[in-house]
């Protein structure tokens, strides 16, 4: 498989007398698995190499850091990448850093570099990954009979990689935490086509100022529906329930001039060759009301290099490409990609029978990947797991190994510029060890206001099916069901024979 695994290492006194004890050649070499440990697995020794620093870190190339001062706490943590990125880099800006905070090592795979890399990036990197890692942790720190806890955490892709291993390996996984999962990548990436092909079909290509005001008019009607006026609408469902986008229409905008780049941000179109915009007035218009907000190249580039096979970045063109276009290349996709790509199954019983736990979370404005996916699949979940159950008995008995949260305000894995006072979740890790070595499930899971006005602020984050309900000016808030909303974020795909989950 050619693996390389760089890992990050806290150094735990009660294992390891002192980082310089550990960060040798000799001592690395040493605590490889040996070769057969996993079938087909030989390890590289000759790759381990060890420049020492034992003041900040040191590094050993299979590849390892090893960070000083950390307790170690029988934690071994793998995680994701995003987007056609299998990790995120071993730098202290990706995502290895993530477990040295908890006292766990870390670890993350650049997939191999042979005939089978597709399978292995999709499929099966992150598993052995995790096998040889924790292994490894095991030697490192000498833990001998004693339980090493096992946790997955990434976003985006990295999410759809997590929800991989939830499904395939969920024997192997304590807990593994989810963040906007690109599960059903050929349709999500093919998706990002689609405000192109509505740009195209209606020949109109709306200026960033014409739609800035219909997101901004639309923040300003839907905030106040959730009983708390911040800038932030946490209801999407009472926003789609009650607000009517076409009241937009004739509105006046007003663009100033550019000086450069398309108006559609990352996507092609008409207006890609443009490189300055003149100053510009108008009213609003029924076709802008009708765009979407967000689009990138993404879908351009699996559709050109995944479905049609060709070495190519993106699509030369969207000529005769028409909706019917975009569903024969979702079906395509699905059909080609079933096995790897395509992470919806939705019979979680080895996992829920192994005592694994996921933590599902997504922002509520995520530009990049639907929020009502992630809903889709909870509901597939549910209805699979407890199919003569109840709504309350099945998402009681669901929640006991997987929960989901939608955050509100939150774009794609990350703050929201729109939103600024929505909140983010930055303490999964922590909620997952506490329920995962201590039986505390998460009721709610608190998020951090990062900017704007409510800087610092702590907020809640409700446990779908219930949806948060501001009460007493703002300063109290419930998690309440209700039966419209919760229709609301439900879709059928009638376009596919197949039932999707």
């Amino acid at each position: 498989m050619g693996n390389i695994l760089p890992l990050a290492a806290p150094v735990g006194a009660a294992h390891a007398a002192s980082l310089s004890d550990i960060c040798n050649d000799a001592y690395i070499k040493a605590a490889l698995p040996a070769d057969g440990t996993f079938q087909g697995i030989y390890m590289g020794i000759y790759m381990v190499s060890s420049p020492v620093s034992t003041t900040i870190h040191s590094n050993v190339s299979i590849s390892s850091s090893n960070f000083n001062p950390a307790n170690f706490k029988n934690r071994f943590l793998t995680t994701g990448g995003e987007a056609y990125e299998i990790n995120e880099s071993s730098s202290t800006s990706g995502s290895l850093p993530s477990g040295l905070m908890y006292g766990a090592v870390a670890g993350l795979t650049n997939s191999g570099f042979n005939g089978q890399s597709f399978d292995d990036i999709f499929l099966l990197a992150n598993g052995t990954m995790m096998e040889i890692g924790r292994q490894l942790a095991r030697n490192v720190y000498n833990t001998g009979n004693d339980k090493v806890y096992t946790c997955y955490q990434s976003c985006s892709d990295g999410g759809r990689e997590g929800w991989s291993q939830a499904q395939r390996y969920g024997y192997d996984y304590d807990g593994i935490i989810v963040g906007a999962p690109a599960f059903r990548f050929a349709h999500q990436q093919i998706n990002h086509l689609m405000p192109n092909v509505v740009e195209q079909t209606m020949d109109y290509y709306p200026p960033p100022c014409e739609l800035k005001l219909i997101a901004n008019a639309t923040i300003a009607a839907c905030d106040p529906l959730d009983g708390r006026a911040d800038g932030v609408f946490a209801r999407s469902d009472l926003c789609k329930l009650h607000f009517n986008h076409t009241s937009l229409i004739g509105a006046p905008y007003y663009c100033a001039a550019s000086s450069g780049g398309s108006s559609l941000g990352l996507g092609f179109s008409k207006r890609q060759s443009i490189s300055s915009t003149p100053e510009q007035s108008g009213t609003v218009t029924k076709e802008a009301v009708e765009l979407g907000l967000s689009i990138d190249g993404n879908g351009g580039e699996f559709v050109a290099k995944f479905v049609n096979l060709q070495e190519a970045d993106t699509l030369s063109t969207l000529d005769n490409v028409t909706y019917d276009t975009i569903r024969g290349w979702m079906q395509m996709g699905w059909t080609m990609y079933e096995d790897t790509l395509v992470t919806h199954n939705p019979d979680l019983n080895v996992l829920q029978q192994s005592g694994g736990r996921i933590l599902h979370f997504h922002g509520e404005q995520d530009p990049s990947v639907p929020t009502a996916s992630s809903v889709h699949y909870y509901e597939a979940v549910r209805k699979i797991m407890f199919p003569n159950e109840s709504l309350n008995t099945s998402a009681a008995a669901l929640g006991e190994f997987y929960r989901l949260y939608l955050v509100h305000g939150m774009a794609h894995c990350g703050t929201n510029s729109e939103q600024p006072n929505g909140p983010f979740p930055q303490t999964n890790m922590a909620v997952m060890i506490d329920w995962v070595e201590n039986g505390v499930i998460p009721v709610t899971v608190n998020a951090t206001v990062l900017q704007g006005d409510n800087e610092g602020e702590h907020q809640q984050i409700c446990a779908w099916p219930l949806r948060p309900l501001w009460s007493n000016n703002g300063t109290t808030m419930d998690c309440i069901f209700d039966q419209a909303s919760n229709d609301a974020w439900i879709y059928d795909f009638d376009a596919y024979k197949l039932p999707l989950y």
